[in-house]
C-alpha cells in the first residue's frame, strides 16, 4: 500500500473552523468529503502544535556530509571533464555517480554541458588577435559594409548536424533514432565571398585538385576584382592560409591596388563572420540529403542563391564590431562566435 497523501493546510484549517462551530467529527468530515479519521488527526495535530502546518520529517540521512560535498565540488572544478564516475571513484566514501551528479546539479549548479570545440590558440596567435582588434576596434559598422570577406570551405555529401534525439528506453540502435556515418564521403571544396550588401562570387574547385598560389590567383582574377566593383567594396580580407600568402598572390593584389584587411591573425575563425555562413549553408545543404557529388553541387547553388540573402549577409558584417570588442574583453582569448 502506498502512502497516503498529506492533508494540505487549508484544509486543516477549514477542519478548525468546522470543529469550531461545534460540528462532529462525522459531520465535519461529511461536509469536506473526507475520512473521519482525518478529520481526527488534523484536529489532534492542531492541539499539540498549534499550527496548520505538517510536522517537519527528517527523511532519509544524507549519504555525504558538508566535507564530501565540498570534496566533489573542488574535484569538478579542479578537473572539469570529469564524468560523475570518475569524481565518486575519487570520493574515500561510498557515494555513487548518481549522488554525484544531484550534489553538483542541484547545490553547486554545475550541470554536465557539451564543451565547445575552438581552435587552440598559442600566445602568438592570442598577441596578433590583441593587434588585429585594437587596430580595427574603432570601425564602424558602415566601416564594415566595405569589406569582402572570403574563406574556402569544404563540403561533404553526407553531413548530419543532429547532436541529440529523443527516444524511448532501449531503442539506442532502432534506426530511427541513430545517425549514420559514411567512410570516403564524395565531398567538394568551394570558394566564396560576400560582403554587407549581399553575397559575391562563388567558386568550385575541380575534382582531385587542391588550391595553391597559381590556382588561387585564378580564382581572384575571375571572382574578386569584378564583385568588389559591383558592391563598391574597397578592403579585401583573407586569412593567412599558405597559398593566400605567397609572395606571387601579394603582388598580384598590390599590383591590383586591393588593399587587404589584416593582417589577419591565426586560428580565429570567430573574427570571420563568413564562417558562420558556411555552417548555415551546410545545415541547409544535409537537409536536402544529396545523392550524388552532382547532386552536392547544385545543392551548394540553390542554398547559396535561396539562402543567402542581402539581410542574411548585412547581419553577419554588422556583428563585426561585437566580434572585435569581445576578442579584447576576453584579452584575446576565444569568444561565442
Amino acid at each position: 500500500m502506498g502512502k497516503a497523501t498529506d492533508t494540505s493546510p487549508t484544509k486543516r484549517a477549514q477542519i478548525k473552523a468546522l470543529y469550531e462551530e461545534n460540528l462532529s467529527h462525522s459531520a465535519i468530515a461529511k461536509r469536506l468529503g473526507i475520512a473521519k479519521s482525518t478529520v481526527t488527526r488534523a484536529i489532534a495535530r492542531f492541539k499539540e502544535l498549534k499550527s496548520y502546518k505538517s510536522r517537519s520529517r527528517p527523511g532519509r540521512p544524507r549519504v555525504t556530509s558538508p566535507r564530501t560535498d565540498k570534496k566533489i565540488r573542488r574535484a569538478v572544478v579542479a578537473n572539469p571533464t570529469w564524468s560523475s564516475q570518475q569524481v565518486a571513484t575519487q570520493q574515500r566514501t561510498a557515494v555513487s555517480p548518481r549522488t554525484v551528479r544531484r550534489r553538483l546539479l542541484t547545490e553547486f549548479n554545475l550541470p554536465s554541458r557539451r564543451p565547445a570545440r575552438k581552435p587552440r590558440l598559442s600566445a602568438k596567435n592570442i598577441k596578433d588577435r590583441i593587434i588585429f582588434c585594437c587596430k580595427y576596434q574603432h570601425w564602424t559598422r558602415d566601416n564594415w559594409m566595405s569589406v569582402l570577406f572570403s574563406d574556402e570551405s569544404t563540403f561533404s555529401q553526407f553531413s548530419s548536424y543532429v547532436r541529440h534525439v529523443r527516444r524511448p528506453a532501449k531503442m539506442r540502435y532502432n534506426t530511427r533514432f541513430i545517425i549514420p556515418t559514411v567512410k570516403h564521403a564524395p565531398t567538394t571544396m568551394v570558394w566564396g565571398s560576400f560582403c554587407g550588401k549581399g553575397r559575391a562570387g562563388l567558386w568550385f574547385m575541380p575534382k582531385n585538385t587542391t588550391i595553391n598560389a597559381k590556382k588561387y590567383i585564378s580564382i581572384l582574377e575571375e571572382k574578386l576584382l569584378i564583385h568588389m566593383q559591383v558592391h563598391r567594396c574597397t578592403v579585401f580580407q583573407h586569412d593567412g592560409a599558405p597559398c593566400h600568402r605567397a609572395a606571387t598572390v601579394t603582388n598580384w593584389l598590390r599590383d591590383h591596388q586591393v588593399e587587404v584587411l589584416g593582417p589577419w591573425p591565426g586560428s580565429s575563425p570567430d573574427l570571420n563572420p563568413i564562417e558562420n555562413m558556411w555552417l548555415f549553408m551546410k545545415r541547409k545543404v544535409a537537409e536536402t540529403n544529396p545523392s550524388s557529388e552532382k547532386e552536392l553541387i547544385s545543392a551548394i547553388k540553390r542554398v547559396w542563391t535561396a539562402d543567402i540573402t542581402p539581410e542574411y549577409c548585412r547581419n553577419l558584417v554588422r556583428s563585426m564590431p561585437d566580434r572585435i570588442k569581445a576578442v579584447l574583453a576576453n584579452k584575446g582569448g576565444h569568444t561565442r562566435y
